[in-house]
């Protein structure tokens, strides 16, 4: 059996840099305990959107994780353009030694476009 993690970086009422900061060192110890992948939600606009540039968040888990494979739940298709989103896929996974894992979806709640 495998687990791994669905992730929203929800408001913890801490600094974001601290916030960002504290999240990362779980996703380390996830690595750490053998866990098999990390999945960050994309939201824009919500209390659940501390992370609404998914890949940025994404290099950081890259470069302090060993094995544990991520991506985003999905990348929101409509909000990116064809070119620039596969430059960021492809980046992400020759950094990350090809453990990225790519997830896209069509929809998007229309709160967080406005």
């Amino acid at each position: 059996m495998q687990f791994g993690v669905f992730d929203h970086l929800d408001d913890s009422g801490q600094p974001l840099t601290r916030h960002f900061e504290e999240r990362l060192k779980l996703i380390e110890a996830y690595d750490k305990a053998g866990f098999y992948g990390y999945h960050l939600a994309e939201h824009h606009n919500t209390p659940l959107g501390y992370a609404p540039s998914p890949g940025v968040f994404l290099s950081a888990v890259a470069q302090r994780t060993k094995q544990l494979k991520f991506g985003p739940m999905v990348y929101l298709l409509p909000l990116y353009h064809p070119l620039r989103l596969i430059d960021e896929v492809c980046m992400l996974d020759q950094m990350s030694g090809g453990r990225f894992l790519y997830g896209v979806g069509r929809g998007i709640s229309p709160i967080e476009v406005g």
